[in-house]
C-alpha cells in the first residue's frame, strides 16, 4: 500500500482536514481504508488493496474532459475503473503479488458483479 499512498501523495488536488491540507485522493485512500476496518474487520486482503488502490491517480483523468451529462458522466466512471485497475496491477505485479490477488483487485476495482459479488459491494 506503501506506493499507491506515494502516488496518491503526487495528487495536485488538496483538500483540508483537522486544520492541515492533504492531498485530496491519499486523503481519501485512507479514510476508505479506516471505513473498511469498520464495516469489515475481517477483509481479505485484496479487498484491503482495492479499497486502497480504486482511486489511484484518479486526478489524471479529470471529470472536465468528458460531457456534462449523464452519458459523459458514465464514460468517465467507465474508464476511470479500467484506469484505476490497470494502475494498481502494475504496482501490485512491480512488488510481487502473485496473479490470483492481482487479478481480483483488479476485478474488484472495475465493480464486477457488484450485484452478486459481497466484496465488490463492500467496495
Amino acid at each position: 500500500m506503501y506506493l499507491f499512498d506515494e502516488m496518491n501523495g503526487q495528487d495536485p488536488n488538496q483538500e483540508e482536514w483537522q486544520g492541515d491540507m492533504h492531498p485530496k485522493e491519499l486523503l481519501y485512500a485512507q479514510r476508505m481504508s479506516d471505513r473498511l476496518k469498520r464495516f469489515e474487520p475481517d477483509a481479505s486482503e485484496a479487498l484491503h488493496l482495492a479499497v486502497r488502490a480504486q482511486h489511484l491517480c484518479r486526478w489524471q483523468i479529470p471529470r472536465e474532459e468528458y460531457p456534462m451529462d449523464r452519458k459523459g458522466y458514465l464514460k468517465w466512471r467507465n474508464e476511470l475503473k479500467s484506469f484505476h485497475a490497470k494502475k494498481a496491477s502494475e504496482v501490485l505485479e512491480k512488488v510481487g503479488y502473485d496473479q490470483e490477488i492481482i487479478d481480483r483487485v483488479t476485478f474488484l476495482i472495475q465493480k464486477k458483479e457488484l450485484k452478486k459479488d459481497p466484496e465488490s459491494q463492500a467496495l
